[in-house]
């Protein structure tokens, strides 16, 4: 059984690095087998679902942020929604995409391809959500998240995101980190961290080898001494239910209803989210209709 999931905000040379990572293969599993997604989808989804929880985590209370890849590859696309909470749920457009390796690794990229990278930030005391429109700079979704960090935030980040997936398709090592260059840092604390940035081996490769969240900080700010300021588990979570089957199906009206009954004598409808799927029989719907 895998070990819990966990992120890990911490900050380093007087404040002026923002770290954040994140150890990720139980829910990049999970959402694996939801999905029943192939290797390359595995990866796009699982590196997407972990840099919208790191992207979460910096968010205040009641705000929730959605990725959304919109690309010309044969993924199609992606979509992630977290919150502060470590709560994340997510998809891709078609989840058995794989294709052959690109330098040894998993060719997500190429399943994205060229196309648009959007960012929404929903606060419930703001009727219009912060809505930022990238393109895709690599589809490698790492160097897409950073870019969007720089353009829209003003933020230099580095993020760094990997999936490791056996031969059996099963995701065996997920995480990430960010790390950001916060007011106030100085030329050599910059030069300093961009030395252990590209020295940092891949995320996938110390959550293989059992590094938690701190130790991948402290692996990629070497020669830093951070300190860790917050922890929060993170898990895949979905708020599809039956009631809000029900409620999707009266809203789609009597008639349709009345036409689902005659036609199929049923109702089945899978969350896209999650794949959860729900059946209303017969005298489920006409309760619906009666109730109308």
């Amino acid at each position: 059984m895998l070990s819990p999931d966990l992120l890990v905000k911490a900050t380093a040379a007087d404040n002026t690095i923002r770290a954040l990572a994140a150890v990720t293969t139980a829910l990049a599993e999970e959402a694996r087998v939801r999905h029943q997604t192939a290797p390359t989808a595995s990866a796009a989804l699982g590196r997407t679902l972990t840099a919208s929880l790191l992207l979460g985590s910096m968010l205040k209370e009641d705000e929730k942020l959605s990725l959304q890849f919109m690309g010309r590859g044969p993924l199609r696309g992606i979509f992630a929604e977290a919150n502060g909470q470590g709560e994340v749920r997510g998809f891709v457009y078609h989840p058995r995409t794989h294709l052959p390796l690109n330098r040894g690794k998993l060719n997500v990229g190429g399943a994205v391809g060229a196309g648009t990278l959007t960012v929404i930030r929903a606060q419930s005391w703001n009727k219009e959500p912060y809505r930022s429109v990238l393109p895709i700079v690599s589809g490698e979704i790492g160097a897409d998240i950073a870019h969007y960090l720089l353009s829209s935030e003003q933020i230099p980040s580095a993020v760094s995101l990997g999936v490791f997936v056996a031969p059996t398709e099963a995701v065996v090592a997920a995480g990430g980190f960010i790390l950001q260059v916060m007011p106030g840092a100085s030329p050599e604390t910059i030069a300093q961290l961009e030395t252990c940035v590209a020295r940092a081996k891949p995320v996938s490769q110390l959550v293989r080898e059992g590094a938690s969240p701190i130790e991948i900080i402290t692996h990629a700010l070497e020669g830093f001494t951070p300190m860790t300021v917050g922890e929060v588990p993170v898990r895949f979570v979905c708020r599809c239910s039956r009631e809000r089957v029900m409620g999707a199906l009266v809203a789609l009206g009597v008639a349709e209803i009345r036409d689902l009954v005659k036609k199929e004598g049923q109702a089945r409808v899978t969350c896209e989210f999650c794949n959860e799927q729900y059946v209303l029989d017969r005298g489920e719907l006409e309760a619906l209709i009666a109730s109308c």
